[in-house]
């Protein structure tokens, strides 16, 4: 699973962990005048929902926090802990990785720093699926992540290990 958080517009995406064939793909929305802890709880609630229904899942990918956002990092990082907290009182418990943003950015592209739109056009030109929502393509690169960091034969661009790289260094030392 790759969930890329977001108050507006949290993109959820389900692959099979084996073939990489896309399950299910979902915008999570909320109104923008509830407060904040309901949005949140609109938000989490909804992928609890999803998770109980669904097979037991093997990895979840949840975007880290980007910490240049100003005002917005302390909601976002409400958001965020809150799904991790959740995520980690899931029963079987799954892999969680959290990739930072140009850690996801690069696995996709190859760059650490580029605009968001080009995400979707990476997305197509990697895995020939095409989206229409940045959120969904960020939370498919971060699902696509996801099975390479449990799934050791996948085939990855170096750029794509150094990332894996990076990612199982933080997990031992965080």
């Amino acid at each position: 699973i790759g969930i890329d958080p977001s108050y507006t517009g949290c993109g959820l995406i389900v692959l099979d962990t084996d073939t990489g064939e896309l399950k299910h793909k979902e915008v999570i929305t909320t109104n923008s005048k509830d407060s904040e802890i309901k949005r949140v709880r609109q938000i989490w609630t909804k992928i609890a929902v999803f998770l109980n229904t669904k097979e037991p899942v093997d990895v979840v990918s949840l975007e880290g926090l980007a910490f240049d956002k100003g005002e917005k990092a302390h909601q976002m990082g409400y958001l965020h802990y809150r799904l991790r907290e959740y995520l980690e009182s899931y029963k079987p418990k799954p892999t969680i990785i959290i990739p930072t943003p140009n850690q996801l950015k690069k696995f996709i592209t190859g760059k650490g720093q580029v605009k968001k739109e080009l995400i979707l056009l990476h997305v197509y030109k990697r895995w020939g699926v095409e989206f229409d929502n940045n959120n969904l393509a960020d939370a498919y690169g971060l699902a696509q992540l996801g099975r390479a960091f449990i799934n050791k034969d996948i085939k990855l661009t170096s750029y794509q290990q150094e990332v894996i790289k990076a990612i199982r260094k933080e997990d031992k030392h965080g």
